[in-house]
């Protein structure tokens, strides 16, 4: 993978899918930025390497459907903070859709829900929103630091106006 390379990872028992992460954690170095601190510079950054995060988790050797939901997942998110809300819930249908055919539960299940909710209040679609907002919040995460996290991302914007 040219990511090992080009960020200086050249031991030989990293996989594909701890390559995957490098992508990933550069996205969010833009995608955790307030949104009107986001230029259209980074927002077009951010885009690109979310696609490469995407890409690497579906062709990595040990690649999983959790894998894949939370590349959608990843996608929908960047498309909400554009504010392109139909791009979003492409992907955040997607990502619900894996979780359904693969029977993910806990973590992935909340954050399907999310990305349904951000899709549908980019959209507008308040009652659909707070629907699935209300759901992600009651997702049973057996891990207590990943419910904080979920917790977390609820409670963060962009909601585009929703309580």
């Amino acid at each position: 993978f040219f990511f090992q390379a080009e960020d200086g990872i050249r031991d030989y028992k990293v996989t594909g899918v701890q390559t995957c992460a490098l992508p990933i954690y550069s996205t969010w170095e833009i995608l955790g930025k307030p949104v009107n601190q986001i230029s259209p510079e980074e927002a077009e950054e951010m885009t690109r390497r979310a696609y490469a995060a995407a890409y690497h988790w579906q062709r990595a050797e040990g690649s999983t459907p959790a894998n894949s939901a939370r590349a959608d997942w990843l996608l929908s998110r960047v498309w909400v903070v554009r504010g392109e809300g139909a791009q979003a819930m492409n992907y955040a249908r997607r990502c619900m859709a894996t979780c359904e055919a693969a029977s993910l539960v806990d973590f992935d299940l909340a954050y399907a829900h999310e990305a349904l909710a951000r899709a549908h209040a980019c959209l507008g679609k308040a009652p659909e929103a707070k629907l699935h907002k209300d759901k992600a919040a009651r997702v049973p995460i057996a891990d207590s630091e990943d419910k904080e996290v979920v917790e977390c991302d609820l409670a963060s914007e962009p909601w585009f106006g929703l309580s």
